[in-house]
């Protein structure tokens, strides 16, 4: 698990590691979440606990807010607890916040001290709003809020009518008993406020007031009083103003228990059944209103800290997803057929495909050293990794070639070498097919080739998946011609993941062509191969004006980069690629410039009518989870959530190796590592030097296992020694030194590859 810290003043660290103590408490795998909100929150039904960044709040604060929240996930009823509630829904916040801290400190007896340091803590800040409040004259719900939370702090009194109806509150252990309590005590308030209704009233009738003469008012600088109705004129204040309310008219944040978001709850502004006396409503438990308010304090949420969090999509439709080898390539064929048919577009040349695939034979012989050198590599590694793992036992036999050694020698048994079988291996190549790969793509399909002609020789399974957003790949999978219909245009029911709200958003149009697979025979598998290099062949000669080979199919042309939609595709797909193929260890190879845009995640708009929209949010706040992990938000780079998802598949699969191959150019170089994530200047010139002297670099500290970078031309150089016929021993020695070292740079990555895979 990996966190990050802001810059921006905001420590994700400790937020995060809170979040895990939010978890540990509800002893239970909760939805923990950090938003720009001004309280918290927990959603009962989808176990969702939303978390304010109490950036302000000591440690001892943070965890009693906390612990709190995790009450309530604990011990709040997952129902609707205000429908047809018999009081006002601030008693029951009071009766079952007393209940909840109970329970949770009971549960977690260690909890107890930050619960009264940090409500000392709070009480000092006068969170509750009493220091200038003779608490004696608080209403009853009050003082049993202030007994529970501040108590030791604050002694409040209580008559021996009270007495009982706070021990309620301290007694209940069911939620109907918070219930109850709550009803109790405000009948009992409801009553006394009727009992001095009737006492202020009578006391009215009975008192006559003076009314000054108009010289008198006239001296006091003020108007006259209306004789008639001298208290309206009080309340209105007409003559000497009316006394202050309990508590200042603020907006205050939701409650805890509003589900709907919205304060339901109306400050008491004077205007209630006490109209103009100023005595507190009973509707209203003010102590606990003010609490709420100044709490917002705590929290940091005008800051950019926001974040947003993202998971993998539940269901992943692999079926809509891979375009399957046989419909890519027969789809092509018949495309290449209609073109060398055309006379029109030949244009009176000779059959183009031809020189082509003749190139693609001249390829097949010329890297043959390379592929067998790799089953060479490939079977000693193997070898060596078995002996390494072998054990010498004694079997109790003797060994007669030993017993004239037995008066100096005690090993005179037989010894038996037990040698454990090795996991089986198979491999997923994934090819980025972008248009920024246009300029590399030649070298990197030979590598692609190459690497499975490897595959096969030695008997490992593998699938290489192009990934791109393409409708018109849709459009050929689904049967259709790409023209007839649309290509930007994708039927729902080609939707390619679920898309739940905070699920990472993938576009229905993404699709894997399965370009290469082991599960054909070796004639189709070279068939394949044949019309994969046909494209890699055109990219290669493509600002060649005279150059009359045919483009790829209308659906295999390049597009954008979704290598970040087809790692978090990948996360499921792999675990059923290895049960389908029967291996172990299921190693993925990712080709590709690793420049990635952000993926966003699912979002629902009530106002489209329930329709899911892409929400890019705040990318340098984004947190990935998956299954209880989460690992280190997204910094702005967008290679940062690339390799994020790299790490998340790397822990999921912790047996297989996450490889991956860039083929580059080495003006290009430095600035590939910069978007990688390495900005050390001493380190760029390390890895600058290793290239430019072998063409090659494994670089460890990106998101994959290792990540080799072969310089552009280096791959495709003829490593056959020519000379002319007549040449000098000098002309002979130069060919000899340039064969061996263009050997040698092909074979740098390749060994490298096999230590990996072997």
């Amino acid at each position: 698990m990996s966190y990050c810290v802001y810059t921006n003043g905001t420590d994700m660290t400790n937020i995060e590691i809170k979040g895990s103590l939010a978890r540990l408490l509800a002893t239970e795998n909760l939805v923990v979440e950090h938003k720009q909100v001004p309280t918290a929150s927990f959603d009962v039904d989808k176990r969702v606990l939303t978390l304010p960044m109490w950036t302000r709040a000591s440690d001892e604060v943070y965890n009693l807010l906390v612990g709190h929240e995790v009450g309530h996930a604990l011990f709040t009823p997952n129902e609707d607890i205000f429908e047809n509630l018999p009081c006002p829904k601030g008693y029951l916040n009071v009766t079952e916040d007393a209940r909840i801290e109970k329970l949770i400190k009971r549960k977690f007896p260690g909890l107890s001290k930050d619960f009264h340091t940090g409500y000392s803590e709070l009480n000092d800040e006068d969170f509750f709003c009493i220091e200038d409040e003779n608490v004696e004259l608080l209403p009853l719900i009050d003082r049993i809020n202030l007994h529970f939370k501040i108590g030791s702090y604050a002694l409040m009194p209580f008559s021996s009518a009270e007495t009982p109806l706070r021990d309620a509150v301290g007694n209940a252990e069911t939620f109907q008993e918070a219930i109850d309590a709550a009803k109790a005590i405000y009948e009992y308030a409801k009553a006394e406020e009727d009992r001095q209704d009737g006492n202020d009233n009578q006391g009215t009738e009975a008192i006559s007031m003076p009314t000054p003469s108009k010289e008198q008012m006239d001296g006091m600088g003020g108007d006259p009083i209306d004789t008639d109705n001298p208290l309206e004129d009080l309340s209105t204040g007409k003559g000497n103003p009316a006394p202050p309310t309990f508590a200042p008219d603020v907006d205050t944040p939701e409650s805890k228990y509003d589900e709907g978001g919205e304060n339901t709850e109306k400050v008491s502004t004077g205007e209630n059944r006490n109209q103009g006396y100023g005595r507190p409503s009973i509707e209203v438990v003010q102590t606990q209103r003010s609490f709420d308010y100044n709490a917002t304090g705590l929290a940091d949420y005008e800051s950019g800290a926001n974040l947003t969090y993202a998971t993998f999509p539940k269901k992943v439709k692999y079926d809509n997803i891979i375009v399957k080898a046989e419909t890519l390539w027969t789809a092509a064929e018949k495309e290449w057929n209609e073109f060398v048919s055309n006379p029109e577009l030949l244009k009176g040349e000779p059959d183009p495909l031809i020189q082509v695939d003749q190139a693609y034979t001249d390829f097949v012989k010329s890297s043959s050293k390379d592929v067998s050198y790799m089953v060479k590599e490939f079977e000693s590694k193997k070898a060596a990794s078995a002996y390494a793992r072998a054990s010498v036992a004694k079997t109790g036999v003797l060994d007669t070639s030993k017993l004239h050694t037995y008066k100096f020698n005690d090993d005179i048994f037989k010894k038996v070498t037990r040698t454990p079988d090795g996991k089986n291996h198979g491999l997923i190549f994934l090819l980025d097919w972008s248009g920024s790969m246009s300029g590399e793509i030649y070298e990197t399909i030979l590598q692609v080739i190459n690497l499975c002609q490897f595959c096969k020789k030695v008997g490992i399974p593998f699938d290489v998946y192009s990934f791109v957003v393409d409708g018109g790949m849709c459009l050929l999978q689904d049967g259709r011609d790409m023209f007839d219909v649309d290509p930007d245009y994708v039927e729902p029911q080609m939707e390619v993941t679920s898309r739940n709200s905070g699920e990472f958003f993938i576009d229905k149009r993404f699709r894997y062509g399965n370009l290469l697979t082991s599960k054909v025979n070796q004639k189709t598998f070279n068939l394949h191969c044949k019309y994969l290099y046909r494209i890699a062949n055109y990219y290669k000669h493509r600002n060649n004006w005279n150059y009359t080979a045919p483009r790829p199919p209308r659906f295999m042309g390049l597009g954008g980069t979704p290598l970040n939609e087809a790692l978090v595709v990948m996360k499921s797909y792999m675990g059923k690629w290895k049960s389908a193929h029967n291996v172990e260890k299921c190693h993925l190879i990712v080709l590709t410039d690793g420049e990635s845009q952000c993926l966003p995640t699912c979002r629902t708009s009530d106002a489209m009518f329930g329709r899911v929209y892409p929400d890019y949010g705040n990318y340098t706040q984004t947190i990935i989870r998956d299954n209880g992990r989460h690992y280190k938000s997204v910094c702005p780079s967008n290679s940062e959530m690339t390799n994020r998802l790299l790490e998340v598949l790397r822990e999921t699969y912790p047996e297989s190796n996450i490889l991956g191959i860039r083929i580059c150019p080495s003006r290009g170089f430095s600035h590939f590592l910069r978007y990688q994530g390495i900005w050390d200047q001493g380190q760029i010139e390390k890895y600058q030097k290793v290239m430019k002297k072998k063409k090659c670099a494994v670089i460890t500290n990106t998101g994959y296992d290792e990540l080799y970078v072969v310089q552009s031309n280096s791959y495709s150089e003829d490593t056959e020694m020519k000379v002319d016929q007549g040449a000098t021993k000098a002309e002979i020695k130069r060919a000899f030194g340039k064969s061996l070292k263009s050997k040698a740079t092909n074979r740098n990555m390749l060994s490298a590859f096999v230590c990996q895979i072997a």
